[in-house]
């Protein structure tokens, strides 16, 4: 049996020194990994692990550590794993960046380059809606940008970063493998339990996933972690700690390949 787990967090470069990272540390991830060798024994053959340097590791002889260093990096990982292996489960606990940096500019820079489109512009702004776009437009074409592949001055005052969408991992890998058992993940923040449920529910559809684990950040620390493992049919499976959500999970998989 082959598995494949992402772990920890993402990085995204802002200059060659600067970067955006989230909190992640890759401990349930490492306690997935360390589950599956205990449940499933003999059974498991190797566990891919992708990950980017930093991320907590197990220390498991089955186990194959793939670094990356962001989502780009991590999405032709993921890409060439599944394409060159068959995989019997994927377990998507990666918190990866929602965003990377497009441009870099400074307000000075986009002021004066927003001043001149207006000077140029022939038209009056009839509405609200109009001066939005015109704006926005700006925004995309300004060309007063800094060079952030090398390190940026610390003396720059004001400075802008245009972030722009990354692209989502979980929905690309059953259309590499669609026989393959997915878990997601979905983290928010201060909402309702029923809300968690139903976003988590939400995303196990949109990705095909066989299961999500659903939780609130208010909801982890050091000593407990609440969390919900929802399954197609919307039914779930509340835990409290990592180590009980890695042995749910693990469980769930094994579960799901000795019937198949």
């Amino acid at each position: 049996m082959n598995v494949l787990i992402t772990a920890g967090g993402t990085t995204e470069n802002i200059d060659p020194v600067r970067k955006i990272k989230n909190t992640a540390t890759g401990r349930l991830g490492n306690l997935i990994a360390e589950e599956f060798v205990k449940q499933g024994k003999n059974q498991i053959s190797n566990i891919f692990y992708v990950c980017e340097k930093g991320t907590i590791i197990p220390n498991l002889p089955c186990l194959k550590v793939n670094l990356v260093s962001g989502v780009n990096e991590t999405k032709c990982t993921l890409t060439k794993l599944l394409t060159d292996n068959k995989i019997d489960a994927v377990i998507h606990s990666m918190a990866v960046s929602d965003y990377t940096v497009d441009s870099v500019t400074t307000v000075d820079d986009l002021a004066e380059f927003i001043s001149q489109k207006l000077f140029s512009h022939k038209e009056d702004f009839q509405t609200e809606r109009s001066l939005t776009e015109f704006i926005t437009g700006c925004i995309k074409e300004n060309n007063r940008l800094l060079d952030n592949d090398k390190k940026i001055s610390s003396n720059v005052n004001n400075l802008m970063l245009l972030l722009k969408q990354t692209p989502k991992l979980l929905s690309m890998i059953k259309k590499l493998q669609p026989s393959v058992i997915l878990v997601g993940f979905k983290l928010l923040s201060g909402v309702k339990k029923q809300y968690l449920i139903d976003v988590g529910y939400e995303l196990l559809q949109k990705n095909d996933c066989d299961f999500v684990l659903a939780n609130d950040s208010l909801n982890i620390s050091n000593d407990h972690h609440i969390a919900y493992l929802i399954s197609p049919d919307k039914s779930y499976i509340q835990f409290q700690t990592k180590e009980k959500i890695a042995h749910g999970i693990v469980q769930k998989i094994l579960n799901m390949v000795d019937k198949r």
